[in-house]
């Protein structure tokens, strides 16, 4: 900040010197008015506008580049429009340098005061940072211990998915058995019920013999005597 408003003097210094030679030459000389007047250095903050007078005299006039302002009055005299603008100039650059030397002046006080809470700030944030760093080393023990629970839970998952694959297959195998099982069942109860049936029949026909038997043998009887 300080260098900048020296950089500030020296400028508005330098402008004062140029803008009283400038002068001095006005007085004690003549000096080229179009070429100042199209200077870059000029030009880069003032239009200058030429009216021809045609029977009357031609007028100059000059306005801020920036705002569109005219400075001065226009004149017959390109001279003084160009000391108008010179003037502009330096009177522009004086307001800025007491503007901001004002700005700097009201700051100072504000730099020290900023200045003083510094040391306590950097020791509050070095405590600060020691505080984060426990926390960020707890967080990292955390971490790692939870990636531990993880990768122990994933395995018994995994041993849960073996165990659960193995219990399904065992299931479809017991399945099929008892698919074949109950197959042989209907099969086996088919050929009992065949069975019974031959047994019923076969129970009948012992009994029809019987009763024939019974029928013979009292057919025989009364020979025998």
């Amino acid at each position: 900040m300080n260098s900048f408003g020296k950089i500030l003097v020296v400028f508005v210094t330098a402008s004062s010197l140029g803008f009283v030679a400038f002068t001095l030459s006005l007085v004690t000389g003549g000096p080229n008015w179009t070429a100042d007047a199209e200077s870059e250095e000029l030009t880069k903050d003032f239009v200058f506008t030429v009216t021809p007078g045609g029977e009357q005299k031609t007028s100059y006039a000059v306005k801020t580049r920036r705002t569109d302002q005219p400075v001065g009055s226009p004149s017959t005299v390109l001279a003084e429009v160009v000391v108008a603008a010179r003037k502009k100039q330096l009177d522009d650059a004086t307001a800025e340098f007491t503007r901001i030397d004002t700005e700097i002046k009201r700051l100072q006080p504000m730099i020290a005061e900023t200045k003083a809470l510094i040391p306590p700030d950097q020791a509050g944030m070095a405590t600060r940072a020691q505080a984060l760093d426990k926390i960020l080393t707890n967080l990292g023990e955390q971490i790692q211990t939870v990636t531990q629970e993880i990768a122990a839970k994933a395995q018994a998952i995994q041993q849960l998915q073996r165990t659960a694959q193995e219990r399904r297959d065992e299931a479809f195998r017991v399945a099929n058995q008892l698919e074949l099982l109950r197959t042989d069942l209907f099969a086996a109860l088919a050929q009992q019920k065949i069975l019974e049936d031959e047994l019923v029949r076969v129970e009948e026909n012992m009994r029809r013999l019987e009763r024939r038997g019974e029928q013979l043998q009292k057919q025989v009887v009364p020979y025998e005597k």
